[in-house]
């Protein structure tokens, strides 16, 4: 019995899964590359936004799957206990595998996740 097919049909996420955690990527990002900005003083009130622009894309961040998984988890879950049964959740859960599969598509797209 050849279960290959099956096995395809598993591991293709739903386009507004892709979307979701593409953006949340996206959201994880920026927010460590903000934050470590920030922190280290090199962003203030008075910096300008083409300076910032610079030195956005000069800072490197890093991607763990299983991190940026485990938060996007913990956004559906505090938007489940928000809203309570209200409206179902189309994502459902996320997985570090889904992550690597997004990098990989993001990647491959020729988005740059390296830095």
């Amino acid at each position: 019995m050849d279960f290959a097919p099956q096995r395809i049909a598993d591991d293709i996420l739903p386009a507004e899964k892709i979307a979701f955690i593409a953006y949340n990527i996206g959201v994880y990002e920026s927010v460590q590359k903000f934050g470590s900005l920030i922190t280290s003083g090199k962003i203030t009130g008075a910096t300008d936004a083409d300076k910032v622009a610079e030195l956005l894309a000069e800072t490197r961040a890093f991607y763990d799957s299983e991190m940026i998984s485990q938060l996007i988890n913990s956004m559906i879950r505090a938007r489940e206990l928000a809203e309570g049964e209200k409206t179902p959740n189309t994502i459902g859960s996320v997985t570090a595998a889904n992550v690597e599969y997004v990098m990989k598509q993001l990647k491959a797209a020729g988005v740059s996740l390296g830095r």
